[in-house]
Order: structure tokens, then sequence, then C-alpha cells
């Protein structure tokens, strides 16, 4: 590949496959995907997988942190649009937030996270639109119920829709 092809990152020369920002606007745009993995693949970041913007809430997010989608012993970086009904007890709308997800299973080679550590920041700073970053290092940590309980705040859900989207 020539490197017109491919975006260089400055701090850590990892290039990035332009696939992923022209992917990720496709996320932002809301009509065609709900989630976007990437992982590096010979010395590039590159997409890895897609979802479908019809799955929604559970669903959806099962699909995008599964071993096919998140690997064990593997590192991914991740996007997902997360629906969130706000409830403050009068009022009810619906909105969405995107979570970035730094998946490094803390079975993965050192190198491996090394790497993928070194590549986060630069990479993550493309991604216009991001409301909260999540790190997970297990499955558990990859668990629906784990990310909103950790992030709520951040997201600003109200605890009435909180409770809701547990439930």
């Amino acid at each position: 590949l020539h490197s017109t092809q491919l975006d260089f990152t400055m701090s850590s020369g990892m290039p990035i496959d332009p696939a992923c920002y022209t992917t990720y606007g496709e996320l932002q745009s809301g009509k065609k995907l709900r989630w976007i993995t990437f992982g590096v693949d010979n010395s590039v970041i590159k997409v890895y997988a897609t979802g479908d913007a019809s799955k929604r809430g559970r669903e959806a997010w099962a699909e995008f942190t599964s071993p096919a989608s998140m690997p064990d012993n593997e590192c991914r970086y991740g996007v997902f649009d997360l629906d969130i009904v706000m409830d403050d007890g009068v009022h009810e709308r619906e909105n969405t937030k995107i979570v970035f997800i730094n998946w490094a299973d803390d079975n993965s080679k050192i190198k491996k996270k090394m790497v993928h550590a070194a590549s986060k920041d630069s990479f993550r700073k493309g991604l216009d639109g991001v409301a909260v970053d999540y790190q997970a290092a297990d499955r558990d940590e990859l668990k629906y119920g784990s990310m909103l309980e950790m992030k709520a705040a951040e997201l600003k859900i109200p605890k009435v829709s909180l409770e809701k989207m547990l439930a």
C-alpha cells in the first residue's frame, strides 16, 4: 500500500486504513450501523466487524462484545451507538451516545497490548462525537450492565433511566 492510501498517526507511526473513518461516519449517520470493531492487522488499524443498526440494546451489545467481534486473547477498539431513554419522571425522550471501547484482554500477549495501547490515543482522536471512553480487560467488564453502571454519570443517564436500561 502506498502512504497516500493510509492515514499515518503522529505519535505511534501506526497507519490507519481510511475505511475506519468512513465506516465511523456511517455509524454517526445513525442509519446503517450500530457498532464497529477495529484492530491492528499487518501493522495497520483496520475495520474488523460491523453490526447492523436494526439491532438495539442488549441484543446489539451482546453481538458487539461477542468473541467473534471482541476475541479472547486479542485487543480491539470499538464504537457502539448506545440508545438511551432519558426519563426524568415526567417526560421520556430517546437519545443516542457513542461509546468508545478499548478491549485489551488480560490474556493477550504483552506485545499486542503495547502496540494497541501506543496507537489508541491517536486513533481515538480521529473519532469525533464519542461521548465516553470505556476500558475492558475481561469478559465481565464487557457486560452491558458493567459498562452502563461504570459510565452512567458520564453519559448523564438519570437513575430512573438507568434502572430501566438494566432491567
